[in-house]
């Protein structure tokens, strides 16, 4: 088992990087969001959205308190938030207690957290069939998508 001195240092690098990764964001934002190469692989083929399309909208929206667009863009996002924010309190309980604690992992959530998201994946993409388009990046689309004009090649 790792001692409680090396814990609070990976707890403390690893919080620092994630305070680095944060600052850094609006220089992401700023420069490489607006490229036009930035948009997703499976919205140019498919015209499908692929789970993580939305997520950095999402991530954005929770730096600023946006919990309701947050959840539309991609409720991943405030998901994961939510499971890192409760392993932080439980790592700085434990280290602040000063007992050593085996970093946990569980299966179950582990595995209910893959099904919400493959779930959310075909809901989301058969509302979009529907022609309802919640994030509203595939509604403007007008061209057919990469494969349909392979098929269409095809035929």
């Amino acid at each position: 088992m790792i001692s409680v001195k090396k814990q609070w240092i990976i707890f403390l690098s690893v919080n620092l990087g994630i305070l680095l990764l944060l600052g850094l964001f609006p220089l992401y934002e700023k420069y490489i969001m607006p490229l036009p190469s930035n948009q997703c692989g499976s919205v140019v083929l498919f015209h499908l959205y692929c789970p993580g399309c939305g997520g950095t909208r999402a991530f954005k929206s929770l730096l600023s308190f946006d919990i309701l667009s947050s959840l539309v863009f991609n409720p991943i996002v405030l998901i994961l938030a939510l499971g890192f924010l409760a392993y932080e309190i439980y790592m700085a309980v434990f280290l602040i207690k000063r007992t050593s604690r085996k970093i946990f992992f569980n299966e179950k959530i582990f595995w209910a957290f893959i099904i919400f998201w493959a779930v959310y994946f075909v809901v989301r993409n058969i509302l979009l069939v529907l022609g309802i388009d919640i994030i509203g990046d595939i509604a403007g689309i007008n061209n057919p998508s990469l494969i349909q004009l392979i098929f269409l090649k095809l035929l």
